[in-house]
């Protein structure tokens, strides 16, 4: 899951804090959130109009300090503000957040009681303030929620593990329920793996195991009645794995990940698939720098999409760097504004917005949100 990757974030905070600067002065632009007094990263955000937006994360604190809760910025269409979210008395995080309106939104992820195990960790937002509706409600190794997706105050949707296997929860307006997977042996990617464009056109990425006994990419999809298995290609002579999926439309949906193998670059090659509204085929994306992988991906139309991740300068290593793909309708190209020092987890934008978003961490181990115009 996409927290086990965070954790190694630490590792780079005795190299200080260092600026943050586009390569352009035009493009993607750092923007500006509060410090909460500790190392902060943003895993998950969404974007319902130009003035209302929200980024999600996680904080960890110095040895022997009390656990700080999860992280949650709102964006008002002037500026980021920190909006306080329980204190749950143990470790969690928030890996994603949805919102149907000003005041009703879902943000999901994992907390870590002290026993130690995983729990799954379901917020809610009414407009004033977060409450927990779920806290360690299904626990094991590795649960957590790591996507959301808010269609009405009756109507959300929450992917994850359970520990055991694949998990898919349901809102109904009044609870929430486990809805069981149409293949037993899926299991949604680890990021932002849910997406929908409407309440009857809904995605869900990840992998199962295939008949060969090996992982392979696949992908889930409602109608507003029933769940089904899709297939997903493989990328030719490399292993593909998935990391988040956006639904633009019924005919036109993206999901991005990682190729490895004989057939990827060496450290790995971006991996980008494209629903056309029958099937899913993998779409040819440049590969900056080494170890690519990419973790986000949004799109303000069919011509204006963008996937975000992080990599090394060079298969000889380096500092980790955020990265930015944009499909223009026929291509995939390297966005040259948008490489920053530290690591992009999510991306977030709708049809027509006046920005898009992307979000992370700093070199200095502090939340970072992007945009660009």
């Amino acid at each position: 899951m996409k927290k086990l990757v965070i954790l190694t974030v630490l590792a780079f905070t005795a190299l200080g804090a260092l600026a943050m600067a586009a390569y352009a002065a035009t493009g993607w632009t750092t923007v500006s959130v509060p410090s909460t007094g500790n190392n902060v990263v943003l895993l998950g955000a969404s974007a319902r109009t130009n003035n209302d937006a929200w980024a999600v994360g996680q904080q960890f604190v110095g040895a022997g300090q009390p656990q700080a809760p999860a992280a949650a910025y709102h964006w008002d269409g002037t500026s980021w503000s920190l909006t306080p979210t329980p204190n749950l008395g143990q470790y969690g995080a928030l890996s994603s957040v949805s919102a149907s309106s000003a005041t009703d939104a879902w943000a999901v992820g994992f907390a870590i009681p002290a026993r130690r195990e995983h729990g799954t960790l379901i917020e809610h937002w009414n407009g004033s303030t977060w409450s927990v509706n779920s806290l360690d409600a299904i626990t094991g190794y590795s649960a957590g929620l790591n996507g959301v997706v808010d269609l009405s105050p009756t109507n959300a949707w929450a992917v994850g593990e359970s520990g055991s296997g694949g998990l898919l929860e349901h809102w109904n307006g009044a609870a929430w329920s486990t809805v069981t997977l149409p293949d037993p042996a899926f299991i949604p990617a680890s990021g932002n793996s849910i997406s929908a464009d409407s309440a009857s056109d809904i995605w869900v990425v990840g992998s199962t195991i295939n008949a060969a006994e090996t992982t392979a990419p696949e992908a889930l999809h409602y109608n507003g009645t029933t769940w089904t298995v899709v297939a997903m290609p493989e990328p030719s002579q490399s292993s593909g794995t998935l990391s988040a999926v956006t639904a633009i439309s019924p005919g036109n949906a993206w999901a991005v990940g990682e190729a490895t193998g004989a057939g990827s670059a060496p450290g790995g090659s971006t991996l980008t698939e494209h629903w056309n509204g029958s099937v899913w085929s993998v779409v040819a994306s440049p590969t900056p720098g080494a170890y690519p992988s990419l973790s986000g991906v949004a799109g303000r139309s069919a011509s204006d999409v963008y996937a975000v991740g992080t990599n090394l300068p060079s298969i000889n290593g380096g500092l980790e760097q955020g990265f930015i793909l944009r499909w223009n309708g026929s291509a995939w190209s390297v966005d040259s504004s948008g490489v920053f020092t530290g690591e992009l987890f999510a991306a977030a934008t709708f049809p027509g917005a006046a920005n898009e978003l992307a979000v992370g961490v700093n070199g200095g181990n502090q939340g970072l949100v992007l945009s660009h115009g």
